[in-house]
């Protein structure tokens, strides 16, 4: 299929072709989506929240209203990938002791595992407990000091999940599916409610080494939804984002140039290829890399923070410096 357009003298001439999809998504937009409104208005449902949430492709990452007023300000969410077992720390289970050294019976249903072993004797756990707090909640002795602050945190026991091993077992703690395609937690929380900082990255990826979680980038990744919504990874080191200072060469003029012209170059490649999510990635990636060559050197510079801050961070002991530098 081909798009007709008049051209300066008002004479139409087919410019390009359009693709199936291109052909099938304007065909989409036209009488019937007028009807699906005027039926979603009938029923008084908000049209513009039905359809799903506006995003100017030129500020992709724009503060965006939240559908439900905020209870807390910020999230800090660690993901403790091969941590210790739920049973040696905050949840203990008496059943395991009682049959330490037997075979689970019939009455209690086997797990599926990935090495054959429901046949294997159960082994005994060597925790100790203690009721900490209001809550009386336990922790093991591995988790005293935080057993002084229990009633401040919010156990949940009864997740589970449908992976056999680490990697479908991660992804669906990140994604909620245990398969790749689906939008990271991340990636939601940027898609949903924007950044306040339009000058680095709305969502980062901070690893506590350079090995990456089971199943690699797709615990950050954007799954079926536009890439602008992806993580960006820091790595450790002097240079946590690659290659985002200039060569000596080019200065800050000439810099500039350059983006301009390459993303002029891709946005009219865009218009034969309309809903490429990630091209139009790619157009916000080289503004944002523009604006962060200043701004992120500052922000990740953790020198510049006071001894006191350091200390806190942990940056001073050799266990807790790699994760505290993140």
């Amino acid at each position: 299929m081909f798009e007709s357009k008049p051209n300066q003298n008002g004479d139409v001439h087919r410019e390009f072709a359009l693709n199936r999809r291109e052909m099938l998504s304007r065909v989409g937009g036209g009488f019937g989506q007028l009807a699906l409104l005027s039926l979603l208005t009938a029923e008084g449902i908000n049209p513009q929240r039905a359809m799903g949430i506006e995003i100017d492709p030129q500020r992709p990452l724009a503060v965006r209203p939240p559908h439900f007023p905020a209870s807390a300000k910020s999230v800090i969410f660690l993901f403790m990938d091969g941590g210790p077992s739920h049973i040696d720390t905050f949840d203990p289970k008496p059943k395991v002791n009682e049959y330490a050294g037997k075979i689970l019976p019939a009455s209690i249903k086997r797990a599926p595992t990935p090495m054959g072993v429901q046949e294997n004797p159960i082994l005994a756990s060597p925790r100790t407990w203690t009721n900490y707090g209001e809550s009386g909640l336990p922790v093991s002795e591995w988790y005293r000091h935080v057993g002084e602050c229990v009633d401040d945190i919010a156990f949940i026991r009864s997740c589970w999940a449908d992976g056999l091993n680490h990697v479908g077992s991660v992804c669906q703690m990140n994604t909620g599916s245990i398969l790749a395609g689906r939008p990271s937690l991340g990636a939601w929380t940027t898609y949903g409610l924007g950044s306040e900082n339009q000058d680095l990255p709305a969502f980062v990826v901070m690893l506590d080494n350079d090995k990456e979680p089971p199943g690699g980038s797709r615990v950050w990744g954007t799954g079926f939804m536009p890439a602008t919504f992806q993580g960006t990874r820091l790595l450790n080191g002097k240079e946590p984002i690659l290659h985002l200072a200039n060569p000596e060469s080019l200065n800050e003029r000439q810099q500039r140039q350059k983006v301009d012209f390459v993303n002029q170059l891709n946005r009219e490649h865009l218009k034969t290829r309309a809903g490429e999510s990630e091209l139009e990635a790619r157009i916000a990636a080289y503004e944002l890399a523009f604006r962060m060559q200043s701004e992120a050197p500052v922000a990740i510079d953790l020198a510049q923070e006071t001894a006191e801050t350091q200390e806190l961070y942990g940056l001073n002991e050799k266990e807790t410096a790699a994760f505290g530098r993140n």
